[in-house]
């Protein structure tokens, strides 16, 4: 399965899928395939531009207000089924040609596999507010992941043992990220180059980070 939280994307989400299931359909590992869309109350016509897709292997879940792109994620693990799941954003900048590469992992034992950016292409606060707040965050769950740069973790790919492990959790307002490194099981990273946004810009600002 595939989940991906949009919030505004209508002209991107139409290259976003048409260059998943290409990828997937190179993908010997993977048999059969579904696509969630998860469109977080947006305004400029996301949901009509995945319904216009016409593809009954990809399905497009609107919230009735925005909640932010980890309820809007949380949302569409209930709805997957496959037996493992990416999460991957809206706007093209994570690459679906590492999905074999990290299938390759959890093939030898990892329940979550995350891609890890070479490299952070943004000012020096927004550097170090990421490092700062995953510092404080690992400190919180206890669990070492000293090999994993958490703070350039964008997009990951789970086992159906992790998405069942965060479907029972039930708490709100939690960071995603924060609660799949809490619940433990084996975790690993594949490094990739990330990409720029197909079209537009980023709706992760200050006032995001600060939430």
């Amino acid at each position: 399965s595939v989940v991906i939280p949009a919030f505004n994307e209508a002209d991107n989400i139409s290259a976003v899928v048409t260059e998943l299931i290409s990828t997937i359909g190179t993908c010997q590992r993977v048999n059969d395939y579904q696509i969630i869309i998860i469109d977080d109350h947006s305004s400029d016509g996301t949901y009509e531009a995945v319904v216009a897709l016409a593809n009954n292997k990809v399905n497009c879940v609107r919230l009735s207000r925005r909640s932010g792109s980890h309820t809007a994620i949380r949302a569409g693990l209930h709805r997957a089924d496959g037996d493992a799941v990416l999460c991957i954003s809206a706007d093209g900048q994570d690459n679906p040609e590492m999905l074999a590469e990290m299938i390759s992992h959890l093939d030898s034992g990892s329940h979550t596999v995350w891609g890890i950016r070479e490299s952070r292409d943004e000012g020096f606060l927004d550097k170090l507010s990421a490092k700062l707040f995953y510092k404080l965050l690992m400190s919180f769950t206890s669990n070492d992941l000293s090999n994993i740069d958490l703070s350039n973790a964008d997009f990951y790919l789970l086992s159906r043992k992790t998405v069942n492990a965060i479907n029972q959790c039930k708490e709100r307002n939690t960071s995603l990220f924060g609660l799949i490194i809490w619940l433990g099981f084996k975790q690993t990273g594949v490094t990739y180059k990330r990409r720029e946004r197909f079209s537009g810009k980023s709706k992760w600002n200050f006032s995001s980070r600060m939430r």
